[in-house]
């Protein structure tokens, strides 16, 4: 099973509030089993997928779409994060980058100064 759907199913069930013994319970199997489908380590079928989508009160397009993974990264990046919440993930992307940055210079200086320059 795609990893993808699994996450998908752990996040609608999240968001209501479900536990993983509860949606056990509806699919009639274990909760050790439930959390291997949601980790992508066992195939689940659309029967399955359906009784998910009715106890959680969706249609079962909202289980199986992959849409968010097709969107850009910017475009998550400005729905999932506002205010301040997005000047402490620019200042630590920003650090990141000066690392990277730093990294690069100093492999760079190291190569030519043992003669691998390209």
């Amino acid at each position: 099973m795609s990893y993808a759907l699994g996450m998908r199913i752990k996040e609608l069930r999240q968001k209501h509030k479900i536990s993983q013994e509860q949606m056990a319970d509806v699919l009639e199997t274990t909760r050790q089993r439930y959390s291997r489908i949601e980790n992508g380590q066992v195939d689940i079928s659309f029967v399955m997928i359906k009784k998910i989508a009715d106890y959680l009160g969706v249609p079962t397009s909202d289980i199986t779409s992959a849409e968010e993974e097709k969107k850009e990264l910017v475009t998550l990046f400005r729905e999932k994060n506002s205010g301040e919440d997005v000047i402490d993930s620019v200042a630590k992307i920003e650090e990141i980058l000066k690392v990277f940055h730093a990294h690069e210079k100093l492999y760079h200086q190291m190569k030519v100064r043992d003669g691998f320059v390209d």
